[in-house]
């Protein structure tokens, strides 16, 4: 792959593309930690952008399609070149634009935006909207609520097989991405990256809020003192989240 295209495909989104989701709150959920994402379909626009809709192709297999439980690897063909990753999500199409925007990093796209610091703004405790920070560019993205959006019905019995990205796009709709609030310590000085036990703990708490299950997983957080203070505790904490979300199952 020569330096144009990639400088292309890495070139930061246009601010009005990009968007925030709560990650965490304050005690007294007046102040709310922010980090950036953008949708699968900004992904597909960019990849159409630069290299036309021939000059890359996509194809999705099914590895997991259970309730609550799903798991796609995406394989990512751009200039002959192919990347692959697995997405996950507790429905069939949050698995499929997780799995586009993963395998998407690999070639560079919407990278940066893991390099950008978490933000502490503003935070309506009743509405749960919040004022979007300033990107470097200096534009502001429009003011965001915390909430998710309703998803469409999946049709029934999803495929196995390999599917292209414009089937990906009449089965999926626009995804607000979950939120996961979570009680902070009054230091709103962004946290460290967390080690890989605190990155699953999280993922899995967002299937949960999904699930409609966030406040019965946030009583077992808080029975934990957080995410343990040890690995046993940490172990035990994953557990329990596990066992109550196959119990929704």
């Amino acid at each position: 792959m020569n330096s144009e295209v990639w400088n292309k495909l890495t070139e930061p989104f246009p601010a009005g593309e990009v968007q925030w989701r709560v990650e965490a709150l304050s005690k007294d959920k007046r102040r709310a930690m922010v980090v950036p994402y953008v949708d699968a379909r900004t992904v597909l626009d960019r990849l159409d952008e630069v290299l036309e809709p021939g000059g890359w192709q996509d194809t999705y297999e099914v590895l997991e399609a259970k309730a609550a439980s799903y798991a796609v690897r995406c394989r990512l063909m751009v200039l002959e070149i192919a990347k692959e990753d697995v997405g996950e999500g507790d429905s069939l199409k949050a698995a499929f634009s997780d799995a586009l925007k993963r395998a998407a990093v690999k070639f560079g796209i919407g990278r940066y935006l893991y390099r950008l610091d978490k933000q502490w703004v503003d935070h309506d405790p009743d509405s749960g909207h919040f004022k979007a920070p300033e990107l470097a560019s200096g534009l502001r993205v429009v003011e965001s609520e915390n909430t998710t959006k309703p998803l469409a019905e999946l049709p029934p019995n999803p495929p196995r097989a390999e599917l292209t990205h414009q089937q990906l796009a009449e089965l999926t709709q626009q995804r607000a991405e979950p939120v996961h609030p979570q009680e902070e310590s009054d230091d709103h000085a962004p946290e460290p990256a967390k080690p890989e036990p605190q990155e699953l703990i999280d993922r899995l708490m967002e299937r949960l809020k999904e699930a409609g299950l966030g406040k019965q997983a946030a009583l077992i957080v808080t029975k934990h003192s957080g995410y343990g203070k040890t690995p046993d505790e940490t172990r035990r904490l994953y557990g329990d989240l596990r066992a109550l979300l196959k119990g929704k199952s």
